[in-house]
């Protein structure tokens, strides 16, 4: 066996460093490919999309799991990450479902990803739909052309009739149709506000620097769109 000189030994010691730390970074790399991460009681769906022209801030809106008698279920509150409306464990299985079946693209990484407040997320030119669970994330977007027929093969997946009620209006704020849709089902949570929009419940921003504005009973402070970029 020949003998290795210092110099073939350090070679051969900073190889083997480089490909263990590959190999290590490798567990964090991004895969795209068809969606496989796995719904669970910690699973979180947000969907967030906002027009670079829009008259409106729309905000996001996430799903997250309950126990059927947790009395948040059937309740949709406004939080720092978002409208979040709260579901069943079999919903969230449903939704996990229904969204691995869409012509969707995912981007998959084992590496657990915390919420961002609605005011952190950026602005892309297509609606983000973000999963995040214990297990890892999973990130996709839907072209805003085809927002209104992909996410109406979701409604089914819901049950629970705030969550619906919610899901349904998040997509009118984009024009979409719903055909039957009740705005007065929860009229106690969308009382009139600043410059609201009777139809969509959504809140016009103008082009001053800063605004309050209220959605349904909510006050927030937000800046003009175009510089939240």
């Amino acid at each position: 066996m020949r003998k290795l000189n210092c110099a073939s030994r350090a070679g051969i010691l900073i190889l083997a460093i480089l490909t263990t730390a590959a190999g290590q970074a490798s567990k964090d790399v991004t895969k795209v490919h068809g969606l496989t991460l796995p719904a669970s009681k910690d699973t979180t769906v947000r969907f967030f999309f906002q027009p670079l022209d829009g008259r409106y801030f729309h905000i996001p809106l996430l799903f997250r799991v309950v126990n059927k008698s947790d009395p948040r279920r059937n309740t949709a509150p406004m939080l720092d990450v978002g409208r979040t409306a709260y579901v069943s464990l079999s919903e969230m299985q449903q939704i996990v479902a229904r969204l691995a079946q869409l012509p969707l693209q995912w981007d998959e990484s084992a590496k657990i990803q915390k919420l961002e407040t609605y005011e952190d997320l950026d602005l892309v030119p297509r609606m983000r739909i973000d999963i995040l669970s214990v297990d890892g994330t999973a990130k996709s977007s839907i072209d805003p052309d085809n927002i209104c027929k992909t996410l109406s093969q979701l409604d089914d997946a819901l049950q629970t009739p705030r969550a619906l009620w919610e899901f349904q209006l998040f997509r009118m704020g984009y024009d979409c149709r719903v055909p039957n849709f009740n705005p007065d089902a929860y009229s106690s949570v969308s009382d009139s506000a600043v410059n609201q929009d009777p139809a969509t419940g959504l809140v016009a921003i103008g082009h001053e620097l800063t605004h309050v504005v209220q959605q349904r009973n909510d006050t927030f402070t937000f800046q003009n769109i175009s510089e939240m970029q």
